[in-house]
């Protein structure tokens, strides 16, 4: 077989020197550039891509690239992050590469944390005054009105939440969290992970229903424009177009490990042969092919298949598709009613996957590792691909409301971020 890790080896000869870039680092102090009327409290609400989550873990780096926090530098706003302090940057630890060609091209960065627990995972707490960046990483719009969701008391309470509740609101719902806010501007992005968590468990587990996201999202935009606020909502992108489900194709992934078909288990509990319209995900690619104790070699006979967690077959990227449109719908009519600003993260998404996105003279793709706008998780986006995600709200921003900005907000210069996470 050829292994996953030489792949990434081959991929990442070569690249390593175009990931030179500026980091972000501290926070920079504001040049008022916009109408204080507009964005006299401007916060953000979501999941992990408003959270800045990236190469698999939260930490301080990430959340300044976070879209939210590019867009207040770019506007010159005042924009306070719940941010890991100096000796626990590293947060909740990530995933960097090497720059050269050894066994090991993946590195854990587990120094410097703000892990008290794994089991569950418990953070540190956030201690300043409430942020401005609301984003809570794996939010989903089913959890953002439920009591005690960020309780440590509370089974499933979600341990990023936890961290920036101040002390006493335990059992405040995300909803309500966000509505004492008082915002005058908001952006969000949110729903994106109502469909991960079925994707990325191969249909394990279970997915939001369409009727639930509609309620959740009504009250928790209602939330944000209680105030009158005006914002920007992004829609969802589609999931399936993410490099984690996309590295290999099964007919790739055949030729790879020398064999002619792999064999899979479908979420109706079906054994057959993969087809061009089933994905397997991206950590269970290294599966393949490993014996077991009796010497079958997994995914080479129906004897021993891929189970359904390590896939996705052709009825459950249709359930997903589906439902992603249905969601999407969901938001731009709640959205029009409310007289929110919609961008189109889904339309951005195909770009970048049929290739046809390019800024300042910068190409992007879906490629994990040379593409330029996923990290390592092979789900979001890297410092370039948020800065990408932040010009474009930008330009909503200013198509919409010039005339409460005193000059344009200016896009950012998507060179000067990072591209790819090296050590």
């Amino acid at each position: 077989m050829k292994p996953f890790f030489k792949t990434f080896a081959s991929l990442l000869v070569g690249f390593v020197a175009v990931t030179s870039c500026e980091k972000q680092t501290e926070e920079p102090t504001p040049v008022l550039t916009t109408d204080t009327s507009i964005f006299a409290k401007y916060i953000a609400v979501g999941g992990s891509l408003v959270a800045g989550y990236t190469n698999g873990g939260l930490y301080r780096e990430g959340q300044l690239a976070s879209y939210p926090n590019l867009i207040a530098q770019q506007a010159g706003v005042k924009f306070d992050q719940a941010l890991f302090p100096v000796g626990q940057e590293n947060g909740t630890g990530y995933w960097a590469t090497t720059q050269n060609n050894t066994s090991t091209l993946f590195d854990k960065i587990s120094d410097k944390l703000a892990v008290i627990a794994t089991a569950p995972l418990t953070l540190t707490k956030y201690s300043g005054s409430v942020a401005n960046n609301y984003g809570v990483v794996g939010l989903r719009v089913s959890d953002v009105n439920k009591a005690g969701f960020g309780n440590a008391k509370t089974q499933g309470f979600n341990p990023f939440y936890e961290r920036i509740l101040p002390a006493g609101k335990e059992e405040t719902s995300y909803t309500d969290f966000v509505k004492e806010s008082n915002a005058t501007f908001f952006v969000a992005s949110i729903g994106e992970q109502d469909l991960l968590s079925y994707a990325a468990s191969g249909g394990k587990t279970s997915m939001t229903e369409t009727s639930s996201f509609a309620i959740n999202i009504q009250k928790l935009l209602d939330a944000l424009v209680a105030n009158k606020a005006k914002g920007v909502l992004t829609n969802i992108p589609s999931v399936l177009d993410l490099p984690y489900f996309n590295f290999y194709t099964f007919q790739e992934l055949a030729k790879s490990v020398g064999t002619t078909d792999i064999y899979i288990t479908t979420g109706n509990g079906i054994v057959r042969v993969a087809t061009a319209n089933d994905k397997i995900l991206m950590e269970a690619i290294s599966n393949v092919g490993k014996a077991n104790a009796a010497g079958q070699k997994k995914g080479f006979s129906m004897a021993y298949p891929l189970t359904s967690e390590e896939v996705l077959d052709k009825d459950e990227i249709s359930i997903i598709a589906s439902r992603l449109s249905d969601f999407n719908g969901v938001l731009k009519l709640e959205a029009d009613k409310r007289g929110i600003l919609l961008t189109d993260l889904n339309g951005l998404y195909a770009q970048v996957k049929s290739k046809t996105y390019t800024v300042n003279g910068v190409k992007f793709d879906n490629s994990l590792f040379t593409g330029g706008f996923f990290s390592l998780d092979g789900i979001n986006p890297t410092p370039r691909g948020s800065a990408v995600i932040a010009n474009e709200i930008i330009k909503v921003i200013n198509e919409n409301y010039k005339n409460s900005l005193k000059t344009a907000i200016p896009s950012l210069d998507v060179s000067k971020f990072e591209a790819l996470k090296v050590k």
